[in-house]
């Protein structure tokens, strides 16, 4: 007997539409005095998007009408009241990490690079299950050992991005769930050339996942695994694909006892990923169906996110 299982993998673009220097701890006030005296305003705008709040709403509800059994989300940053606002009465979330805030940026000093620099305590990742199908009975939370891009790639190493793990019941069957958020960025100063610190940092975090996901099989946890999440490895690029390719895909296949394979969206193939893995000694194994992208969420306010919900419907079934 098998049992269908729908998951979303979807970055919902939860980045604030402005910071405001003015709010910034005494220690950064030098910098804000200095920007305002060059730009003539403390404001910076770091989202294009505009009416976050409303269109992270209008996420919800369309979430809420996909039905899915699991959601991954990534950016959930300074609206995860306004994305829980229709889930929350059907769905559970897991922990929020808290929201991209000038005020609490001097709350930890870390070494980056050589320098110690502040940096936000958040990874804007988060999972959501269905209430009463779906139980999550472990969680954790991994930084990436390695990132990129402070004042510019993308300013990743701003927030704690990284990975979660979580262990779950999905209808009476155990599973280990993934999401990911990997480095962004793709140029480097000079204009139209690749910038090989963003793609070493997401060989580096690549590694990393399937490495722990293997020590975790070694150390005797066998059950059937699923990754989702934002790769940010672009499909028109070699250096992504060889990434995806050789430090994922064969280096988990290359490991007696696992298999993996991506479940292809249908309609197109973005950043937006999602894996799933079967392991020898589990009783359970997940099977795909289909996969696609969701271009229905924009019918109403226009594109509520710089990202579409990835959508996929798998079974998990018995082996026998």
């Amino acid at each position: 007997m098998k049992q269908a299982i729908r998951i979303i993998t979807y970055n919902i673009d939860g980045l604030p539409e402005n910071l405001d220097l003015s709010t910034v701890n005494f220690l950064l006030k030098p910098i804000a005095w200095i920007y305002k005296l060059i730009k003539k305003t403390t404001i910076i705008k770091i989202n294009d998007n505009t009416d976050t709040d409303k269109h992270i709403k209008q996420i919800s509800k369309c979430l809420l009408n996909a039905n899915p059994d699991i959601i991954g989300v990534q950016e959930d940053f300074n609206y995860h009241n306004e994305l829980m606002e229709s889930l929350s009465d059907n769905y559970n979330d897991s922990t929020h990490t808290g929201k991209i805030d000038l005020t609490k940026l001097f709350s930890k000093i870390e070494f980056i690079t050589r320098f110690p620099l502040p940096r936000f305590k958040c990874d804007g990742l988060n999972l959501i299950t269905k209430k009463k199908d779906v139980c999550v009975v472990g969680e954790k939370i991994i930084r990436w050992k390695k990132s990129c891009g402070y004042f510019k790639h993308a300013n990743d190493a701003l927030t704690h991005k990284g990975f979660r793990l979580y262990t779950m019941s999905a209808y009476g069957k155990f599973i280990d769930v993934y999401v990911i958020h990997m480095d962004a960025d793709f140029y480097s100063d000079i204009k139209g050339d690749t910038a090989p610190i963003d793609i070493n940092a997401r060989i580096s975090q690549i590694k990393q996942l399937a490495n722990y996901i293997i020590g975790r099989y070694n150390d005797g946890i066998k059950r059937p695994i699923i990754i989702m999440g934002d790769t940010n490895s672009n499909v028109d690029f070699s250096w992504d694909k060889e990434n995806i390719q050789k430090n994922l895909l064969d280096a988990i296949n290359n490991v007696e006892g696992l298999s993996i394979e991506e479940v292809v969206p249908n309609n197109e193939k973005d950043v937006d990923r999602i894996f799933i893995i079967n392991v020898d000694g589990s009783k359970d194994e997940i099977e795909k169906d289909d996969c696609y992208y969701d271009l229905s969420f924009n019918e109403e306010i226009g594109r509520v996110s710089d990202h579409w919900p990835l959508i996929a419907n798998l079974y998990i079934k018995n082996k026998s």
